[in-house]
């Protein structure tokens, strides 16, 4: 029941291996991959009455890493199983023989579907049943009580070739009932419009997934929100000598708000693009109005959309707190630098002034030492001349009189350029 063209294009294998490519295209795997991809989501063709049963599991030991899409047909009974990024789906036709007046029983388990898929207790995303038929007879309120059904939400889909109707409820099998009323589609128009409304239900079960992670959050979010308020408003009085404590405090809450950021950012994203794809669905559904219910896209929208805008805002406010931990961190390490660089001006001030004095010690004595050598020159010239003078060399008291400057002066150029000469060198 594949398409001809994903028939001719390429072959699939039932073991969970990515499809081979048996076209021209196998000189390139990375082509191959591109081409598979094209046609990797084949819906079943049939005709006339019948119960469609779509199952989705996510596996809870690993990761799907590999492309896997298999049909079995054996009769009036066709099964798919395709294998996605995050989960698994088993989509099993069953052709009816007559339209049934009572929701027809399954005959397959829950088990029997996960093992179709290849999968020992997943987890179960979505158990969707659709039963095909022809146009009412009778008054449609009238034909979707006698299937059990609820507060319906119907909707004209396919510019009115077919009706959707749901109530949306949980049966005690965990499934979830649709009914589509076929007035003008073909095979092709009718695989196609069954898989877009398991897409629906599917991606919508896939993306609330995050929402258990947001309620989980909203205490915690709660309690960094009071604690960040607590520490922004002591970093206005902490004083210097305690402000490696309120460091320490502030990187402990960023790291919490971080860690749980890195927790649910995929989810998240998760929940975020299968959201979008869920709308793209509903679109294509090309829904009108059935008098007396309301649309199937509206409800599924009504009651789907607030619960994906939790996520988003919970994502939000986790990408808020983290930029508010990382401005305070910010603001405080300023603040510190601030004061350290106060403190470093301080010090150099006090070396400069230091240093102030000790040139002006300096500077005196270097006065003292041209004092102090001068005298000694002096006295050894003084010495010189008494010596002399007894000796009988008389010399004019005038020459000791002019010694002194020349002495002075002599010792004074001598020091300054012993100085000058030492500055040259350093």
């Amino acid at each position: 029941m594949t398409s001809k063209r994903a028939e001719e294009t390429f072959s699939t294998s039932t073991s969970g291996s990515a499809p081979h490519i048996t076209g021209p295209a196998t000189s390139k795997p990375e082509t191959a991959d591109f081409n598979s991809e094209l046609h990797a989501r084949p819906s079943i063709y049939f005709n006339g009455p019948a119960i469609v049963e779509h199952v989705a599991f996510m596996p809870l030991d690993s990761a799907i890493s590999e492309f896997h899409d298999s049909l079995e047909a054996d009769g009036e009974i066709s099964v798919r199983v395709e294998r996605h990024t995050e989960f698994v789906t088993v989509t099993r036709v069953r052709k009816l023989d007559t339209e049934p007046e009572q929701w027809p029983k399954s005959d397959v388990a829950e088990g029997d579907f996960a093992r179709l898929a290849g999968l020992s207790s997943p987890l179960l995303v979505c158990h969707v049943s659709i039963l095909v038929l022809g146009s009412p007879t009778s008054e449609l309120g009238t034909v979707l009580k006698a299937f059990d059904f609820g507060d319906t939400a119907a909707s004209s889909i396919g510019a009115g070739a077919a009706r959707v109707c749901s109530d949306f409820r949980v049966r005690g099998d965990n499934s979830s009932r649709i009914i589509l009323f076929n007035k003008d589609l073909n095979a092709h128009r009718l695989g196609r419009m069954v898989r877009r409304i398991f897409e629906i239900e599917t991606y919508r079960s896939m993306a609330l997934l995050g929402l258990p992670e947001a309620r989980r959050l909203a205490p915690l979010l709660s309690g960094y929100d009071a604690e960040l308020v607590q520490l922004t408003n002591r970093n206005l009085v902490t004083p210097a000598h305690q402000h490696k404590r309120l460091l320490e405090e502030i990187t402990v809450l960023s790291s919490h708000i971080i860690s749980a950021t890195a927790e649910t950012r995929n989810r998240f994203g998760a929940t975020a693009a299968y959201a979008k794809i869920v709308e793209e669905r509903i679109a294509l559904l090309r829904e009108t109005h059935v008098p007396g219910f309301q649309r199937f896209g509206t409800f599924v929208e009504r009651r789907f959309k607030p619960a994906v805008r939790t996520c988003e805002a919970t994502a939000l406010r986790l990408e808020h707190l983290s930029r508010a931990t990382m401005h305070l961190l910010d603001l405080l390490q300023t603040r510190i630098q601030v004061e350290i660089e106060f403190q470093n001006a301080t010090q150099i001030q006090a070396m400069a002034d230091r240093a102030a004095t000790q040139v002006k010690i300096q500077r005196a004595v270097e006065g003292f030492s041209i004092i102090a050598i001068s005298y000694y020159l002096l006295s050894l010239l003084k010495f010189i001349y008494e010596t002399a003078d007894h000796a009988g060399f008389h010399i004019d008291p005038v020459v000791m009189l002019i010694a002194v400057p020349v002495v002075v002066g002599a010792v004074a150029i001598t020091i300054l350029r012993v100085k000058h000469a030492l500055k040259a060198e350093n």
